[in-house]
């Protein structure tokens, strides 16, 4: 009988607009746990979470978002009035995913103008090109499918490479490009004054990142380079907000290492990306949120490893 490993602590069951700074917001798992809950299943009874955040930011001008989804319009936008009665005046990209981008539209005609690197309009261009752009998101108790073939997108009306710096209402925003993790440009936006880092899906707090089109082993790198910045605050893409400081990215990192580790080993084993998926076990993992995800985690791990991404 096999020992049964103790797990690790799991998530806080947060949801709503939390002011981790002030002026500064992270609207947190606004559909309590119904964008990452598959249709045909229940929601955990202890509150479900680990659906996608964003933020709000205060400015001596307009409000600046980060992210958004048209699933969660009403959720997000009546949070908003209760912080202030402004329409948002810029709206910034972490990277091009559907729940991140997908009501850009309904910002766009209120004024707001939106930054994202020229990668994250060229991935919206190409999903929906190919027809994946709302249909990838089927299946979960958060629906979507009344959207599919009903609306467009509207990819960031600024668009980059590297890295900007945008100064609006008293407030310094630095847009920078890490490269590919999760998606083949994932973004953060560093707040220097107030040491405030947006991670975007770059990182996940206590919740099982996807990994579909990431690159595990570069995103492994690239959680050094995101320690060094001295972030008071980090917010995650994905998750509950965690303590203050950067040491919550060293708990994600070795995730993605043990994943890694015992991926290689099962690989050593079996010989193939299926085989050896189906091997790796990252029980102590257990109560993070979409635990669902460590087969499919573990096959993409294993590809990239037999160099087949």
């Amino acid at each position: 009988m096999a020992r049964l490993v103790k797990a690790l602590p799991g998530p806080a069951r947060t949801n709503g607009f939390v002011n981790t700074t002030p002026g500064i917001f992270a609207a947190i798992n606004l559909s309590g746990g119904k964008g990452t809950t598959l249709a045909g299943r229940a929601l955990d009874k202890r509150g479900g979470g680990g659906d996608t955040n964003f933020g709000v930011i205060l400015t001596k001008d307009k409000p600046v978002i980060i992210d958004n989804d048209i699933r969660v319009r009403k959720e997000f936008t009546s949070g908003l009035k209760k912080i202030t009665r402004k329409s948002p005046g810029l709206m910034l990209h972490t990277h091009h995913n559907f729940d991140h981008t997908s009501d850009n539209a309904y910002f766009h005609k209120q004024g707001t103008i939106s930054f994202g690197t020229d990668i994250v309009r060229r991935e919206m261009e190409r999903e929906f090109n190919a027809g994946i752009w709302v249909s990838q998101m089927a299946g979960r108790l958060l629906k979507v499918e009344h959207f599919d073939g009903k609306i467009g997108i509207e990819t960031p009306r600024v668009t980059f490479d590297d890295e900007i710096t945008i100064r609006y209402g008293g407030r310094t925003f630095q847009m920078i490009s890490i490269g590919h993790c999760h998606t083949k440009s994932d973004t953060v936006i560093w707040m220097p004054e107030e040491k405030v880092l947006f991670a975007g899906d770059a990182f996940t707090y206590r919740t099982q990142p996807v990994v579909r089109i990431g690159n595990i082993l570069n995103w492994i790198d690239t959680l050094d380079r995101l320690k060094k910045f001295p972030a008071r605050q980090i917010i995650p893409g994905h998750g509950p907000i965690p303590p203050r400081g950067n040491k919550c990215l060293d708990e994600f990192k070795i995730y993605l290492t043990r994943l890694r580790d015992r991926t290689a080993r099962a690989l050593k084993k079996t010989g193939t990306p299926v085989k050896a998926a189906k091997l790796v076990r990252m029980d102590e993992y257990r109560n993070w949120f979409r635990a669902p995800l460590v087969y499919v985690n573990a096959l993409k791990m294993a590809k990239e490893l037999k160099g087949k991404i």
